[in-house]
């Protein structure tokens, strides 16, 4: 996190030629060393300056906001006012509301899940198509042959037992037929979930990429619904539509994949937070044998 009210020189200068002189400039990263984000306004209004930590995530960002983010809905995501491949920076109308977490009320923030169930389904289908299912096949292949590295990384953190549960349940994954697939936000939980009391509305598409629909139900599963059926009822009641039999069993899967990357990922940087989620999810699937 940046601890500076003004942009970098390069920024600045390529922000006032967009949006006319500053006004004001506050930083708005997340609690990481590669987050740079800063809410800025000027005689334009009000606007976020994003700095992509990569250029993939530059590339998926951009992609998302000038081909997805339009099908959304008026105010239902930023809006991208400009982008800079040179300087990996975006400019992003701002929108109302605070992170979905903070709504204390269970009957509004179900209603905001509802509308995320419907935010979602629209992102999805936005690039459906050819091209998603040879990419959905891609990332099933790689969850399989990518998962014992991430269970040797997890070491102690892991018991024998419990990593043959997660080789189990991804073993199925390419059992488990053509799953359907669009254009996947890579992040979708309550952080990345905006509400104002009454609209809610979806940021941070750095991670959006082509692949299985059923894997941006990952992280809610995992963290969220155990603790709050109610939430996933209204998901996927905005949603439209419960998941299949075949993305039940992925979505299992899925998150086994995700459990033994959180355990390798987690201990090691010292986030306690992913290390817990990870944690839980094994003891889950190791009970239950599925979400």
């Amino acid at each position: 996190m940046t601890d500076s009210t003004r942009l970098p020189s390069p920024l600045q200068a390529w922000v006032e030629s967009v949006l006319g002189p500053l006004d004001g400039v506050r930083d708005s990263s997340h609690d990481r060393d590669n987050s740079q984000v800063w809410r800025v306004s000027s005689a334009a209004g009000d606007h976020y300056v994003k700095v992509a930590p990569k250029p993939i995530l530059y590339t998926r960002e951009t992609r998302a906001y000038r081909e997805a983010v339009p099908h959304l809905g008026h105010g239902n995501a930023p809006v991208l006012q400009d982008s800079s491949a040179e300087l990996l920076a975006l400019i992003l109308t701002a929108v109302d509301g605070e992170p979905l977490k903070d709504e204390r009320s269970p009957s509004r923030r179900r209603a905001a899940h509802r509308q995320a169930g419907q935010l979602l389904r629209r992102l999805h289908g936005t690039l459906a198509g050819a091209l998603g299912q040879p990419e959905t096949d891609r990332i099933v292949d790689s969850t399989v042959t990518g998962l014992d590295k991430h269970i040797a990384e997890a070491g102690d953190h892991l018991s024998a037992v419990e990593a043959g549960v997660l080789r189990q349940l991804v073993s199925t994954l390419p059992d488990c037929g053509p799953l359907p697939a669009g254009l996947q936000h890579g992040d979708f939980w309550e952080r990345n979930l905006l509400w104002d009391g009454q609209r809610c509305a979806l940021i941070d598409f750095e991670r959006s990429a082509l692949g299985p629909c059923v894997a941006d139900f990952v992280k809610l599963a995992t963290s969220l619904w155990p603790d709050h059926p109610d939430l996933r009822t209204a998901l996927f009641e905005g949603y439209g539509r419960p998941l299949s039999a075949a993305e039940s069993e992925a979505l299992a899967a899925f998150a086994a994949a995700d459990a033994a990357s959180a355990l390798a990922y987690g201990p090691r940087h010292g986030d306690a937070l992913v290390t817990a989620r990870g944690r839980r999810t094994v003891e889950r699937l190791a009970r239950e044998g599925g979400l």
